[in-house]
């Protein structure tokens, strides 16, 4: 079965949608935002797709949406940390601090950004995935090359045997 092809290349500009994103998002105070923010803060439109909200979706690798129903969106390395980060002082807090801070009062309470390090890693597998996605198309035109060349055989076969035999 012949896959669909990769949103990788499928669009021109899409490595570069993902890189921006994941710098944008692995360092931005709140790890999670609705979609209108995330445009507001990356710029209203991708150069690889019509929002951001598509390039999102087609990047699960990446990107979560959120599971309360509210529309948010993360990255995923962020979302698997735990939310300890208080984004008015930048600093993590401990249990005790946590626990200390009333339910209803926590909207400034978020995930920790990403390191750098975890930044570069994470546009090191977006470049890597990448790359695999142009060399699979490489040799899916190998194989459609040598399909139309048996196909091209075939069918000289055929018209040669109903000449000769005809």
């Amino acid at each position: 079965m012949i896959e669909g092809q990769s949103p990788y290349i499928a669009r021109k500009h899409r490595l570069a949608d993902l890189v921006a994103a994941i710098q944008v998002m692995g360092t931005y105070k709140y790890s999670g935002r609705k979609i209108e923010s995330w445009s507001k803060i990356l710029g209203e439109k991708p150069k690889s797709a019509d929002s951001w909200l598509m390039v999102f979706n087609e990047h699960p690798e990446f990107f979560r949406a959120g599971v309360d129903g509210a529309g948010f969106q993360t990255l995923a390395l962020r979302r698997a940390q735990p939310r300890v980060y208080n984004t008015r002082t930048r600093e993590e807090m401990t249990l005790e601090q946590l626990k200390a801070v009333p339910r209803d009062n926590r909207s400034h309470i978020s995930r920790r950004p990403l390191s750098s390090e975890q930044i570069l890693s994470l546009i090191d597998v977006a470049v890597k995935l990448h790359t695999q996605a142009i060399a699979r198309r490489q040799e899916l035109r190998w194989l459609v090359v040598m399909l139309i060349g048996l196909t091209s055989s075939f069918v000289g076969a055929f018209v040669a045997a109903i000449i000769n035999g005809g």
